[in-house]
């Protein structure tokens, strides 16, 4: 977590020095900045907990799959898994992004199409290009999006929500 804060903290003082603001640019005066800070630091507990959730998500369901195929190359394994999960991920952000498309448009497009928000709604489509192609070359069919794992010898199907997922990648990047 610290080396997040430590990339914010450089992102904000990078911002400051190009654009020549001073630091209290990004400090409130009514309350003498304990608004800018608590979102500050609510901001890095935010995408802290959605980066740790992600990372014990991902190891569960990599330690499910290793033992459930523990009889193959672990190598190869591994490989087909990390391409399966990734490519469920890239599933999802192709949506975000072509579905982000219309919404840009409606929100900041105003009269003519300026050649700034031209870039913008490019950009958005190569994205979701990109992450449909990665989606596309390296779903399998064989891995669903539900993992079987015993505990207590009881099993228990955990099912990806994916409203949840979408409505929190836009709730995110919106």
């Amino acid at each position: 977590m610290s080396i997040w804060i430590l990339f914010l903290t450089l992102l904000f003082g990078s911002y400051l020095l190009i654009t020549k603001q001073p630091f209290t640019y990004f400090i409130d005066e009514e309350t003498g900045g304990f608004i800018s800070g608590a979102f500050f630091v609510a901001w890095a507990l935010i995408w802290f907990a959605i980066g740790r959730h992600f990372s014990m998500d991902y190891d569960n369901k990599k330690a499910v799959f290793m033992k459930k195929y523990k009889d193959f190359d672990e190598v190869i394994t591994s490989k087909t898994f990390e391409k399966a999960y990734f490519a469920d991920i890239a599933r999802i952000l192709a949506t975000l992004f072509s579905i982000a498309v219309p919404f840009y448009v409606a929100a900041n497009v105003r009269g003519t199409i300026t050649l700034k928000n031209c870039i913008y709604i490019g950009v958005l489509m190569i994205l979701s290009l990109i992450c449909y192609r990665y989606y596309k070359k390296n779903y399998n069919k064989e891995i669903k999006s539900y993992i079987i794992f015993s505990i207590f010898d009881c099993e228990f199907y955990l099912v990806i929500d994916r409203f949840i997922c979408h409505g929190l990648c836009l709730l995110v990047c919106l």
